[in-house]
């Protein structure tokens, strides 16, 4: 594994989709190293991460993740998730966890969901304790089953909130009986989202990364719900734009949270870079 330009990680992207991206900005690897990024890209099946890992090829340091997705439960790839573990194809699994934001993918909070939701869960978070590998979790009106697995979350290796979108009691709840945990922000503080603005603001500074979610959180003009969109996507361009918000909801050096949430990154994961 070899780190960017002139062998500086510059940039954290903690969650992002090359093959969506790529869609959208085809040329995107070429800003993401220009950047200096390091990040974690998600892949949901082998020949998936074969993609990803073509596209992301001379563009500097990009790890790996693969999950089974919560709006689409189902166990037809666990057994490649497994072979991906084991052959240490991966560095994290996820994104995974609960998702019953509405019913746009069939995700209504019913029974049904939720079992088929909690089967999938519990596999990878056994995968996640065999094999020593950090997870990735995806929460959306499901705070409640968090609390309910974190013990078993306290005991991975690391556990990364992508997005998250939560207030800071919740938050500060789950970093004191799980201080293996990191938050990550991007789209969420650049939107508007109070709670997460909240978070983002009073978090120990060592429980914070940054994402883009490429393509999927495409930042506003300000950070107001209903402002104006910047672009229709997202992409590592609004790292700095995060980094920017950061610094002005913690009243921080830019350069000093810069440095701590790569060491925060390299904390998790440095042992892929050697």
């Amino acid at each position: 594994m070899t780190k960017g330009a002139n062998n500086l990680i510059v940039l954290i992207d903690a969650h992002f989709h090359p093959d969506a991206l790529f869609s959208r900005q085809p040329d995107f690897s070429r800003s993401y190293k220009e950047l200096g990024v390091a990040g974690l890209a998600y892949s949901h099946s082998i020949k998936n991460l074969e993609y990803c890992k073509k596209l992301m090829e001379g563009a500097g340091v990009c790890l790996f993740s693969m999950g089974i997705h919560p709006q689409l439960p189902i166990m037809d790839k666990a057994s490649e998730l497994e072979e991906a573990c084991s052959k240490k194809w991966i560095h994290a699994i996820g994104e995974c966890g609960f998702d019953f934001f509405n019913d746009q993918y069939g995700m209504a909070r019913t029974k049904e969901n939720e079992n088929a939701q909690r089967l999938v869960f519990e596999y990878q978070l056994k995968l996640a304790a065999k094999y020593g590998l950090p997870i990735i979790l995806h929460i959306r009106k499901a705070m409640d089953l968090v609390f309910e697995y974190l013990n078993s979350l306290s005991k991975l290796e690391a556990v990364i909130f992508h997005s998250w979108p939560g207030p800071i009691n919740e938050a500060k709840a789950i970093l004191k009986r799980s201080p293996n945990t990191l938050f990550s922000f991007g789209g969420s503080i650049l939107n508007g989202n109070k709670k997460a603005r909240g978070s983002a603001a009073e978090l120990p500074v060592t429980a914070i990364v940054t994402e883009t979610d490429a393509p999927y959180q495409p930042p506003r003009e300000a950070p107001v719900p209903g402002a104006r969109l910047l672009r229709t996507y997202s992409s590592q361009l609004d790292i700095r734009l995060t980094l920017d918000e950061l610094s002005f909801l913690r009243n921080s050096e830019k350069a000093l949270l810069e440095q701590q949430i790569e060491q925060n990154f390299i904390k998790v994961f440095g042992h892929a870079f050697l």
